[in-house]
C-alpha cells in the first residue's frame, strides 16, 4: 500500500487504494477527479503521470499545489466540452447530487467514446444496511439543521440526499449509454459474517422468486457477495460505448 502524502482524502482510503490500483493498469490519459474534495486523489494520479483536471462544487476544500481545481456543480452542466476525456472518476459524489442521472448524463457528455467511468458510492444494499433500513425506515443518518446549519454552512451537498441503490443506478448508467465491466467492494467487513444466516434465507427466497421477478429486482446482481456482503463502499467501473 503506498503511503499517503499530501491532501487527507475525503473518500475512504481503501477506496482511494483500489481505484489507484485499477488506474495502473489504464494507459495514460486525461483525468477528470470530481468531486476532487482536497485532491488527494488528483495528486496520486499526477505522481503517476497522468494528465489530471480537477472539479468541485466547493473549491476552497482543494489543497493540492500542483493542480489547480474548477468550479463546478454535478446537478448542472461541468465546465468542459464534448469528448474531453479519457477516464472519469467520481468517489463518493453521486450519493450528494440532488439530480444523480444528471451527473451520469455529463459523464456521458464529457468522456470520449471508449472512455471508463470509475464511480464510487456506499453500498446501500449490504445486508447489513438492509436491516438497518428494516429498523429504522432510512439507508443514512440524517444530520440536524443545526449540523447543516453551523457545522456545514448550509451547504446540502455535504448530505447523502440521494442514496442510489445498485440496480437504479445500473439502470441510469445503462441508458445513457455506459456498459458495467467491473463492481467490486471497497473492503470486506469481518462482522458481516454474523449476518449470513440472514442472506442465505434472502438468497433462499430469491431462488424461490419467478425469472420476470428475478429480472424486475435485479436479483442475480443485488444478491451476489459483491453487493449483498460487501463493504462500505461499492465501485463500478464502466465504459462509454455510444457518442
Amino acid at each position: 500500500m503506498e503511503r499517503l502524502r499530501g491532501p487527507i482524502p475525503y473518500a475512504r482510503r481503501e477506496t482511494h487504494d483500489r481505484v489507484i490500483n485499477m488506474m495502473k493498469e489504464e494507459r495514460r490519459g486525461v483525468v477528470l477527479d470530481v468531486p476532487t474534495g482536497t485532491g488527494a486523489l488528483a495528486d496520486r494520479l499526477r505522481r503517476m503521470d497522468f494528465e489530471v483536471l480537477c472539479c468541485d462544487i466547493n473549491p476552497s476544500h482543494f489543497i493540492a499545489s500542483e493542480l489547480t481545481v474548477n468550479k463546478g456543480d454535478l446537478n448542472q452542466r461541468l465546465p468542459y466540452s464534448r469528448s474531453s476525456f479519457d477516464y472519469i472518476i467520481c468517489l463518493d459524489g453521486i450519493e450528494h447530487t440532488e439530480t444523480p442521472a444528471n451527473a451520469i448524463r455529463e459523464f456521458q457528455r464529457i468522456l470520449k467514446k471508449g472512455g471508463k467511468l470509475f464511480l464510487s458510492t456506499p453500498n446501500f444494499l449490504t445486508i447489513e444496511r438492509r436491516l438497518q433500513f428494516l429498523l429504522t425506515g432510512t439507508f443514512s443518518k440524517i444530520p440536524s439543521h443545526e449540523v447543516i446549519k453551523n457545522v456545514w454552512k448550509g451547504d446540502l451537498s455535504m448530505v447523502h440526499i440521494s442514496p442510489l441503490g445498485y440496480p437504479l443506478l445500473k439502470f441510469i448508467m445503462e441508458h445513457y449509454g455506459f456498459r458495467i465491466l467491473q463492481v467490486e467492494k471497497d473492503r470486506g467487513k469481518p462482522r458481516m459474517k454474523r449476518l449470513l444466516p440472514l442472506v442465505w434465507l434472502t438468497r433462499l427466497c430469491g431462488l424461490f422468486a419467478s425469472r420476470r421477478r428475478r429480472q424486475y429486482y435485479r436479483l442475480n446482481e443485488t444478491l451476489s457477495d459483491e453487493i449483498i456482503m460487501g463493504g462500505n463502499t461499492l465501485i463500478i467501473v464502466a465504459e462509454k460505448t455510444t457518442n
